[in-house]
């Protein structure tokens, strides 16, 4: 007599499958696989960046197979503001497995996906030799291999992630797609201010803490699950803006912990800027490289791809991205004395201060509330990582322990 002849099966997906363990393969097997890149790589549909997407060892190998693309087996963060290509990007690449033959899955953790976009995309990247009606079958017949999810509540997407079942996640996927995960996130553990006014150690676990245990479980899931299933996960992740008294104000991703950082193997960054095309200033779509394999790059992007954005999906752009800065130039002047400006002023001595440059040098005090630039605004501190506010807390609460002694 076994468990399930008493228990019975879990119908909600809390079985254990026994996902714990990574699949035990060969080292002849896994040198195969790392050689032949047929089914390692998943195309965005730029072929700029998906050369620059390729590891270290398939370009330096002389295979001719290799093409590029998101790798399977990580998991890889698309992040931006609104409106740059982060969910057309996703699209392309659920649109290249499922042309070939690979299943797709797909869970929105905010706003539902636009099914025609992706009916759009699989109609059009049919051979142009066929005819519309058979390219209308075959988007039909490839709908079949696309599962989409909507998880509203951070419980139940943490179920789905630890914890797939074969009816969730099919055994020959090829890719999962996270959107809006940061908004998930952000909504049910905010960063919010804690009080440490008052000491007290019973209270039990503080919300940073329930937050960084939190994201160490997803990413933890996450790339268990890539690697068991030998599947590419790609996380569509919002941004903030991180406001900085002497760099200004800088675009961060919207969960930017140390835990969540470690577990992204390959990153991102989408936005739009101005770019030279025959001669004329037009608006592209930009994509920037940041993260290939685990190991991020010197610059603030290695690589930047341009294309734009039509009904068959996306396109390269040939334009000139040299000018694109890498971080944005900022130069800070302070307010000149009044000694420095060769101006005299009535009734006033050459040798006195009024101390206008003490007061003008100082640092403006920190807005109470982080402004950030996403869809929508999710809690609070957005553009502060979860490090620099657990510092602070630790610092607040050791003047307080000393001013109590």
């Amino acid at each position: 007599m076994d468990y399930h002849s008493i228990h019975g099966y879990d119908l909600s997906s809390f079985d254990v499958p026994g996902t714990h363990r990574l699949p035990t393969v060969q080292a002849s097997q896994a040198l195969n696989d790392l050689q032949d890149s047929t089914n390692l790589y998943i195309s965005t549909g730029l072929e700029g960046l998906d050369k620059a997407l390729l590891s270290r060892f398939a370009t330096e190998s002389q295979n001719a197979l290799h093409r590029g693309g998101v790798k399977r087996g990580q998991v890889t963060e698309l992040w931006g503001p609104p409106g740059t290509g982060r969910t057309a990007i996703a699209i392309q690449l659920a649109s290249n497995s499922i042309r070939n033959a690979d299943n797709v899955v797909w869970i929105d953790c905010f706003q539902e996906l636009q099914i025609s976009r992706l009916e759009d995309a699989l109609r059009t990247c049919g051979s142009s030799a066929v005819n519309e009606a058979e390219n209308d079958e075959q988007a039909s017949n490839s709908r079949g291999k696309f599962i989409h999810f909507s998880c509203l509540t951070l419980p139940h997407l943490m179920a789905l992630i630890s914890r797939p079942n074969a009816k969730a996640i099919p055994e020959r996927v090829a890719l999962v797609v996270i959107s809006n995960l940061s908004a998930l996130i952000n909504s049910s553990l905010p960063k919010a201010v804690e009080e440490t006014t008052t000491l007290k150690p019973n209270k039990g676990q503080s919300a940073s803490i329930k937050r960084r245990q939190c994201l160490q479980f997803i990413i933890n899931a996450l790339q268990r699950l890539a690697a068991t299933r030998n599947c590419a996960v790609v996380v569509v992740s919002q941004c903030a803006t991180k406001l900085q008294s002497e760099h200004g104000a800088t675009l961060v991703p919207a969960v930017n912990a140390s835990a969540w950082n470690q577990g992204i193997s390959t990153r991102l960054v989408m936005f739009r800027d101005w770019a030279w095309q025959d001669g004329n200033l037009v608006s592209v779509f930009l994509a920037g490289l940041q993260k290939v394999d685990g190991k991020p790059d010197d610059d603030a992007m290695a690589h930047v791809a341009a294309f734009r954005i039509d009904s068959t999906g996306v396109t390269s752009v040939e334009c000139n991205t040299t000018s694109v800065p890498a971080e944005p130039a900022i130069a800070i002047q302070h307010k000149r004395k009044v000694d420095e400006t060769d101006l005299e002023v009535p009734d006033s001595e050459d040798d006195e201060d009024y101390g206008w440059a003490e007061e003008d040098e100082s640092t403006l005090p920190q807005p109470p509330q982080w402004q950030g630039s996403e869809d929508i605004l999710l809690g609070q501190e957005l553009g502060r990582s979860d490090d620099e506010r657990e510092d602070d807390c630790e610092s607040v609460r050791s003047i307080l322990s000393e001013a109590s002694h």
